[in-house]
């Protein structure tokens, strides 16, 4: 049921069991868990964000084994994913996983139609201004409450310079041509040949099909660049990867994710919640988010169909996994080692899948003991070192 309520001034506050705040990939996500679980057939559940979701504002890609909850969203797969370094190429198989993209305009058609039609569910459009610890969620126009909220509209943690704080931020363009250019069976995950300007700079390359592809710049840096320049990187590696190509620029996307060791709990005991990436679903060392939000999902719904405490949500994962994260973070902070070689060595010397299986926080210790081997030993474990002793503020960009 969709409510438009932007000319309403004056409703009483309305009560729901359950408020997801923010419409994204976390909210739409859990949403889709609920109704799966069959929760929205006894519980009422306010769905709330200011946007209805009408454009294509963002892709995201992930690796999983078989079919997940979104196959039906999943425009393109692979087997295969092509790296490239200066002085290293290599075609990797990925399976028993899949390379899959999801266009996000693709995710919130299909959630958003799927959550429209079940019972239960509401859903409005308006600003979210504030979130109370009471329970109470403030737009511009009305306030709700909820026996919980779940939130990944307001990030309620302030930056703390402790931590380490690098952004992943990205610009692409979706192109289309006229002729068959692309290998449309194999992706290119990381293309280090580009210009490295001392930071870990690579393009993706990303075919839908034989004609059409996403090209997309990617930086793991302190700092955001100028507009042209995103767009200047983007237009010099098709010219060099595809010279003389013609082709026409149909879509364009920005994202900004943060890669940072600082903690962001899901659970403080109150009433709210916080889910995605101000709820620690961002894996500090990538940015990948999407799978880890899968989990989170997966943990909330465990824990409201056996009246478990919320508690569990906030360990997404082991701690080894943490301290993995912030070392890598240090490694790639304190640039002693150019990022390139650090990314050519986990593919290089690695059976093509472990490195994905790794990343994705599914190994084994073991397999874990062979991935770090991989890396330059000296400069990683230098790092662990001084990240277990040192206290003192970490010094970052101005």
């Amino acid at each position: 049921m969709f409510i438009d309520y932007t000319t309403v001034r004056s409703l009483k506050e309305e009560s729901y069991q359950i408020i997801i705040a923010g419409a994204g990939a976390a909210g739409l996500s859990l949403a889709m868990h609920l109704i799966d679980a069959g929760i929205n057939k006894e519980k009422h559940i306010l769905l709330i964000d200011k946007s209805s979701k009408q454009d294509n504002d963002r892709t995201w890609c992930f690796w999983e084994t078989g079919k997940g909850t979104f196959e039906e969203c999943v425009i393109q797969q692979w087997d295969n994913v092509s790296f490239f370094s200066p002085h290293f190429s290599k075609r990797l198989k990925l399976l028993p996983y899949r390379y899959k993209m999801i266009r996000g305009i693709d995710f919130y058609r299909y959630c958003l139609n799927k959550i429209s039609k079940a019972e239960n569910i509401t859903i409005i459009n308006e600003t979210i201004q504030e979130i109370k610890e009471s329970g109470v969620v403030v737009t511009e126009h009305n306030k709700y409450s909820g026996e919980i909220i779940f939130n990944s509209a307001i990030s309620l943690s302030k930056k703390d310079n402790k931590y380490h704080q690098l952004l992943q931020h990205f610009k692409g363009w979706y192109i289309e041509t006229e002729e068959d250019i692309f290998d449309h069976t194999t992706a290119t995950l990381m293309d280090f040949t580009i210009e490295q300007k001392n930071e870990c700079r690579f393009m993706y390359e990303l075919p839908v099909s034989k004609k059409k592809a996403l090209i997309e710049f990617t930086l793991f840096s302190e700092k955001l660049l100028q507009e042209e320049e995103y767009e200047k990187e983007i237009g010099n590696y098709i010219e060099k990867k595809h010279p003389g190509l013609t082709y026409r620029i149909s879509e364009k996307e920005f994202g900004i994710i943060p890669m940072t060791d600082q903690p962001f709990p899901s659970y403080n005991g109150s009433k709210i919640i916080n889910i995605g990436t101000i709820g620690g679903a961002t894996k500090a060392s990538t940015g990948y988010t999407f799978q880890f939000i899968q989990k989170q999902c997966k943990l909330i719904v465990d824990c409201i169909s056996k009246n478990k405490s919320f508690e569990k949500i906030n360990i997404l994962k082991p701690s080894r996994f943490h301290f993995y994260d912030r070392v890598f973070l240090r490694v790639l902070r304190e640039k002693k080692e150019p990022a390139n070689k650090i990314f050519t060595d986990l593919f290089r010397k690695l059976p093509d899948a472990l490195p994905f299986k790794f990343l994705a926080e599914e190994t084994e210790f073991h397999e874990e003991i062979r991935v770090l081997s991989a890396f330059n030993k000296t400069l990683f474990a230098s790092a662990a070192i001084r990240q277990e002793i040192t206290k003192k503020e970490i010094k970052h960009a101005q």
